[in-house]
């Protein structure tokens, strides 16, 4: 029988879970599992460790069983959509087979965090890359290097998508017709693209809209936060000679150009501070210039994909109006489609 707490695996003649031991920490066979990550991991250090764990009610324990036996942990917090990684470790014969990978995953599986993050030094920081962390040096600490580790729910979920093969540029005809009740040729004719502008799509994806926009263009520019999503991008865009794409997060990325179009669709729900991003995409408009917007009408703000829940931060018609407004960009219309709100705003002589 599986317990509410514990997910069950198979595959060919293998059985793995991954399962809450918090209140068996302290039992020798999941105790031991910490060691790896432990600076001489005698069994009163690992046992003041574990004792420690199990009376923070913030913190969650998760291990992974194979065939019965214990093979790695994962020891973790979460607040303000944050999971904070505390100790993950993965035992001596079975390091590099993905577990420790696994064992991430599940936090994004069955937590609604919009990131995880973690510290550490020198000797694990190959490990959080290699899961697609983004790494930043913070210093040293008793002459041991200290790395930040970040990895957003956004950025996996989307690398996760392409590792699936979803790719929405080779969908079949059907699955691209719903597509376009977001933003379909109203949508793309609302640019008012000609072969003189340059154009930026914010959250290019696989270059669903890319494919149909970059043609019109004399330049096209797409950013993206998920690396396999920009490498599969590039792949469905090679023919076009005039884009460039980026991958990194829109808020915090230096274009140190303009735009004389700029559009996203599908992409605001992931951002959380929208005057911000709208502030932005006004920074980053040449005078005249064309932003076009479509947001999706559903207001959940959690998207479950069942192996998986992205938090998302759902928009408002109305806010996204006032955003505009308080930009300084002009709102010249507003316009429904089946599924979105679409908006469309200008840079005007008067908003320099």
């Amino acid at each position: 029988m599986v317990s509410k707490m514990e997910v069950v695996y198979g595959k060919f003649s293998t059985i793995y879970s991954i399962c809450d031991v918090k209140e068996k920490l302290s039992d020798s066979a999941i105790l031991h599992l910490l060691a790896p990550s432990v600076f001489n991991p005698t069994f009163e250090r690992l046992l003041i460790r574990a004792k420690k764990y199990q009376a923070d009610d913030k913190s969650k324990v998760y291990a992974y069983s194979e065939n019965g036996e214990y093979k790695g942990i994962i020891v973790f917090k979460t607040e303000d959509n944050t999971a904070e990684i505390l100790d993950i470790a993965v035992k001596p014969g079975y390091q590099g087979k993905g577990i420790g990978s696994m064992l991430i995953d599940y936090i994004f599986s069955k937590f609604a965090v919009s990131k995880i993050t973690a510290e550490t030094d020198d000797e694990a920081v190959g490990f959080y890359k290699k899961c697609g962390f983004a790494v930043t040096p913070v210093g040293e600490f008793c002459d041991t290097k200290r790395y930040f580790c970040k990895l957003s729910a956004v950025s996996k979920h989307y690398d996760l998508l392409i590792k699936e093969n979803n790719d929405p540029v080779r969908d079949p005809e059907p699955l691209r017709e719903y597509m376009d009740k977001w933003d379909g040729q109203q949508f793309i004719d609302s640019l008012q693209l000609t072969k003189e502008k340059s154009v930026l799509e914010i959250g290019v994806g696989t270059g669903r809209l890319a494919i149909r926009t970059a043609p019109k263009c004399r330049e096209f520019f797409g950013i993206d936060i998920s690396p396999k999503t920009i490498k599969q991008a590039k792949e469905n865009l090679k023919e076009q000679t005039n884009v460039a794409l980026i991958c990194g997060d829109f808020m915090s990325y230096e274009f140190g150009r303009k735009f004389d179009v700029i559009y996203s669709s599908l992409t605001f729900m992931h951002i959380r501070d929208k005057q911000a991003a709208i502030n932005k995409v006004r920074s980053l408009l040449n005078i005249g210039g064309r932003f076009v917007l479509s947001i999706d009408k559903n207001q959940s703000d959690t998207i479950d994909y069942g192996t998986r829940k992205i938090k998302i931060y759902p928009d408002n018609k109305e806010d996204i109006v006032k955003y505009i407004t308080q930009s300084g960009m002009n709102l010249m219309k507003a316009f429904e489609t089946g599924f979105a709100f679409v908006f469309i705003a200008e840079m005007k002589q008067n908003n320099s």
